[in-house]
């Protein structure tokens, strides 16, 4: 049984401007010391599904709308807030964006180390102090004793994200989760801090989720890869299949929009046309469909789901023999996943529906017609009517807005 498996994962925001579709249908699975990378650009899903799975999403927008969570054979979902509670951070862990504003600013590092060390386990103050200079010592911070005693602002930018991986590591959670642990860091300080994780996850046999937007760092650090998309996984593959064998036309932009340092001199970046879509209106049809010079008729109406590219029958979901899957009705074939862009004699994607956006082309606005276009777009941004939701679950309706003053 695998450590932890998301099923048919459904998130929604209630805001006042309209429901957000954040998470639509998400699954997968991760064995005990395996590591996954989920990629995408900002705002695809990423880090508020790892944020479902652990139960902290801000209250009271965001909730659950449907889907399991288990852990351990536990469905997290359901469980009282209490015993969530008993298994984030002994069991569970997570490694926020920013250190600076996840460590609080006005307690030492040994207070809120002991105070995690002893939130959780039995132990007198002087032996969770101890367990404190030993986990600065592994992640390699200096005079580590000495170190206790200062605040998260005398601390570098790096320096402070050791602390916030020692803190994780604490109680040896069998699963950590680190949401682009490397930002705004540079590039020598990422490379330590990634090697720090590849090695504490190593030697502990715990089970990583690594989400970024940088493929750059999956590429050395993750077994498997999920790539997501306006909250669907559109592609997963093993890391090095991924890589060799892109299938997706999303992924194929991601890979295209980097710098290569084989490419040929003076070769040209491909970026990926368009915006990504508003997360207010209910997805219908393949959410890439306006971006993708791939897509087909069938695209706009229908969102197919993820298949293997083998067409084999059974599919294996995690390891180093994980099934290479796409959710692609036109799937790239290698000659043109190498260009990046459709090779085929005659072939031209297809055009939107009416009162779909097409975001090919690169069309820029006639400043003649400004007033036009801030019309189109405050039209195709206003709120939506609900639809079923994209993992087939219904979607209860908005509350009713109360006129009494209350």
């Amino acid at each position: 049984m695998a450590l932890l498996s998301v099923e048919d994962l459904v998130v929604r925001f209630r805001t006042h401007e309209g429901t957000i579709h954040a998470v639509n249908g998400v699954t997968f699975e991760l064995e005990e010391g395996e590591r996954l990378g989920l990629v995408g650009e900002s705002g695809c899903g990423k880090s508020v599904t790892n944020l479902a799975i652990i139960r902290l999403l801000p209250k009271p927008a965001g909730r659950i709308e449907g889907g399991r969570v288990l852990f351990d054979g536990q469905d997290l979902t359901v469980l009282p807030e209490a015993e969530v509670r008993d298994i984030r951070g002994s069991d569970i862990a997570m490694i926020f964006q920013d250190p600076m504003t996840s460590l609080n600013p006005v307690l030492t590092i040994r207070e809120q180390m002991v105070e995690t060390i002893q939130a959780h386990r039995k132990v007198t103050k002087a032996e969770a102090e101890k367990r404190a200079v030993e986990l600065l010592a592994m992640v390699g911070i200096p005079k580590a004793a000495d170190r206790l005693k200062d605040y998260p602002h005398q601390f570098s930018g790096g320096m402070r994200q050791r602390v916030m991986i020692a803190i994780a590591l604490a109680l040896e959670p069998k699963l950590l989760i680190a949401d682009e642990p490397t930002t705004a860091l540079d590039v020598t300080i990422q490379a330590q801090v990634l090697d720090l994780l590849r090695n504490l996850t190593t030697e502990q046999g715990t089970a990583l989720v690594l989400i970024t937007h940088d493929l750059g760092v999956v590429a050395g650090m993750t077994q498997r890869i999920n790539v997501m998309y306006a909250g669907f996984i559109v592609e997963t593959a093993t890391t090095a299949d991924l890589f060799a064998h892109p299938s997706h036309p999303y992924t194929i932009g991601l890979l295209h929009s980097v710098p290569r340092l084989d490419a040929v001199e003076g070769e040209e970046l491909i970026p990926i046309e368009g915006r990504p879509p508003d997360m207010r209106r209910a997805p219908t049809g393949c959410p890439f469909a306006p971006r993708c010079a791939w897509r087909l008729e069938a695209c706009w109406a229908d969102n197919p789901g993820l298949r293997a590219l083998s067409g084999e029958e059974t599919v294996v979901t995690t390891g180093e023999r994980a099934t290479h899957r796409s959710a692609c009705h036109n799937p790239p074939t290698a000659e043109e996943a190498a260009a990046g862009r459709p090779l085929r004699a005659g072939f031209t994607a297809a055009p939107p529906p009416s009162g779909a956006i097409d975001e090919l082309g690169g069309t820029t606005a006639n400043i003649d017609d400004f007033g036009g276009l801030v019309a189109a777009i405050e039209a195709e941004e206003s709120p939506i009517e609900p639809f079923p939701s994209a993992a087939g679950l219904p979607l209860p309706p908005e509350p009713e807005r109360r006129n009494d003053g209350i």
